[in-house]
């Protein structure tokens, strides 16, 4: 699902490595999200910033892995089969915050996840 406006102001970045970041956000989401789950993403503009968000159904994150998630080459689930090296999410951390951005996430296990980033707009709306 995708939910964008339609005058929704430019960010300030280079646009192909903010589309690495969105890209990793949803190889995130599709990689956690099982077969029949929905992937959403949104984006919105206030106070001087737009904010994208990549929220999922799919298996969510527990709260003791959130604050670390971001960091290189950690995997939340050791158990899990995962062919991933742990670097997609420190990537994006590291370019939106390159942008002067924010990157953080919202979950609760077994229900989904939210990734969200922030960049400043290009010019102020109006």
């Amino acid at each position: 699902i995708v939910d964008l406006s339609d005058d929704l102001p430019q960010p300030i970045g280079d646009v192909h490595r903010l589309e690495q970041v969105l890209v990793n956000l949803l190889h995130n989401a599709i990689k956690f999200t099982p077969p029949g789950g929905r992937i959403r993403v949104s984006a919105t503009c206030a106070d001087g910033v737009v904010k994208v968000s990549v929220q999922d159904t799919g298996v969510g994150i527990a709260e003791a892995d959130l604050a670390r998630i971001f960091e290189r080459f950690y995997k939340a689930d050791k158990s899990r089969n995962s062919t991933g090296t742990g670097l997609g999410l420190a990537i994006a951390r590291h370019i939106v915050e390159l942008h002067g951005g924010r990157i953080w996430t919202e979950s609760i296990e077994g229900r989904g996840a939210t990734l969200s980033f922030t960049l400043p707009l290009a010019s102020p709306p109006g």
